[in-house]
């Protein structure tokens, strides 16, 4: 009887590459997040490095399939460094598809108002050369989250301005301007700032006071930065604060 040596099984390419891709995209993406939370890369730079980390996963899920293809047609070696791969891709991608179905699912919007008609405006947008600046935003508008709306407050505006103020402290988010003066104007704004959290994406909220005698109507705006969809964080961000609000002026005054 004549014992022949088994054949050596080759090792899968496709299977080492796929893991260092694998490896590579969740880094990449978790430095670039740091890096911007931190200010080392602007916002731009920042979205070029997402879709690269897609870039990277994408690249990664191919060479997956060709190494398990691989390894059923062919016998070769790389079964567990494939399916290693297989798990970090799909984690790295778990964000990307969460995105996609917010896409889908949310209004295509990124600047949201509970006043469509007449928005309150930015300090940009009041200082623009254009004749009518309240209308060529509202042009811009869509009515995306029409359960949206402003309140209505049975008090003068100096009897909420403070709270209005601690209410937006507490969502973190920062004064930047304001505008009018109680008894000289019949409406007063406030700017803010905020950072959408982790992505550190930034936004602005502007609240409209109007004076309206023994009563305050409050509108409310928020806009996001750099991109076109904000996948709902705005409406999100008004409805939690006009709820926020409502609460902290119970017993103060009646809505």
């Amino acid at each position: 009887m004549i014992l022949r040596p088994l054949p050596v099984r080759k090792r899968s390419l496709a299977a080492g590459w796929s893991l260092r891709f694998s490896i590579f995209a969740p880094v990449l993406a978790l430095v670039s997040v740091i890096a911007h939370l931190a200010g080392v890369v602007d916002t731009p730079t920042f979205f070029v490095l997402v879709n690269c980390v897609l870039a990277l996963a994408l690249v990664g899920l191919v060479l997956i399939v060709v190494a398990f293809r691989s390894l059923w047609m062919n016998g070769t070696r790389g079964g567990r460094r494939a399916s290693w791969a297989l798990f970090l891709t799909l984690l790295t991608l778990l964000p990307f598809c969460l995105y996609v179905f917010a896409w889908i699912v949310a209004p295509h919007q990124s600047d949201v108002s509970t006043d469509v008609v007449d928005p309150p405006l930015l300090v940009e947008e009041k200082a623009s050369p254009s004749g009518n600046p309240a209308a060529l935003v509202a042009s811009r508008l869509k009515d995306g989250y029409p359960h949206l709306s402003g309140r209505r407050f049975k008090a003068p505006p100096d009897a909420i301005e403070e709270t209005i103020l601690r209410t937006a402290e507490k969502q973190g988010w920062t004064l930047v301007s304001r505008r009018g003066r109680i008894g000289a104007d019949d409406e007063l704004y406030f700017e803010f700032s905020y950072i959408i959290p982790v992505l550190a994406i930034p936004g602005a909220v502007v609240l409209r006071l109007s004076d309206e005698g023994d009563t305050s109507f409050v509108d409310m705006r928020a806009r996001t930065e750099y991109v076109t969809h904000d996948l709902g964080w705005n409406a999100r961000l008004i409805d939690r604060y006009l709820k926020a609000l409502d609460f902290d002026l119970i017993g103060i005054v009646a809505a």
